[in-house]
């Protein structure tokens, strides 16, 4: 069944807090400054002169996961930060800042958005989607972007309240869903819809990210083809080994 987007179900909030921090990545490149557990990047002074660069580059922005490397960051650099706390909790498949209380922690480390699953999937301790917007909205006082895998979850994400809503689940969630490029599906319905959609998930190219703008983009978030030099050496030497192989 597919979702049916009701606008007046939106809450209203006539002071959103920290709209700030959302209006000044309009428009622009939000830098994912991450590394996984076994890259030899994975260090709070590492993440940040990424972050540091990027920013020399043009980034609006930055989206960086735990507290640690958002606390690094934030003393580098004064850019609007996408926090998220990336948590495995048994009996449930959200791990993108699962809780209210990792959305705590990484706020109180300097981040100004809070990145979450929108996805309706069970949450730990069965807490509600709307109900953990709320309180980040009225409690630590800073805007929600929802991550989010089908234009069916970015709208009901939209109506409970996220201020932004990103394709970052795209191709992760559904089976069979074996996407090779950007959610542009995804990000026309919820552009259409009026919804503030940040491209997040296999931009690799120029050419992509003038179409997700063209296509109605809020921003974009890119990731591993700029701060993830072993995806960006890989897809170099597939080319080299193509080369050889065809000659």
């Amino acid at each position: 069944m597919t979702y049916q987007h009701n606008a007046s179900t939106r809450p209203a909030r006539p002071d959103p807090p920290g709209e700030a921090a959302v209006a000044s990545i309009a428009g622009g490149v939000v830098v994912s400054c991450q590394a996984g557990p076994e890259s030899p990047l994975n260090t709070p002074g590492i993440l940040a002169a990424l972050a540091q660069s990027a920013e020399r580059g043009g980034a609006a922005g930055f989206r960086v996961d735990g507290p640690a490397n958002i606390a690094a960051i934030r003393l580098g650099s004064d850019l609007p930060i996408i926090g998220i706390r990336k948590c495995h909790v048994p009996g449930s498949d959200v791990y993108i800042t699962p809780t209210l209380s990792d959305a705590q922690e990484i706020v109180a480390a300097g981040a100004d958005v809070v990145a979450l699953d929108g996805t309706p999937r069970p949450r730990p301790g069965g807490e509600r989607l709307e109900t953990i917007i709320e309180r980040i909205h009225d409690d630590l006082r800073v805007p929600v972007m929802a991550d989010i895998a089908t234009g069916d979850e970015g709208l009901a994400a939209h109506d409970a309240g996220a201020d932004l809503v990103a394709t970052t689940l795209a191709g992760y969630t559904t089976p069979g869903d074996r996407r090779t490029g950007p959610a542009f599906d995804v990000l026309d319905r919820l552009a259409a819809a009026g919804a503030r959609c940040v491209v997040e998930g296999r931009i690799w190219t120029v050419e992509d990210v003038r179409r997700c703008f063209d296509a109605g983009a809020y921003a974009v978030v890119i990731g591993s083809a700029i701060t993830v030099p072993e995806f960006i050496t890989r897809r170099f030497v597939g080319a080299t080994r193509s080369h050889v192989e065809l000659h």
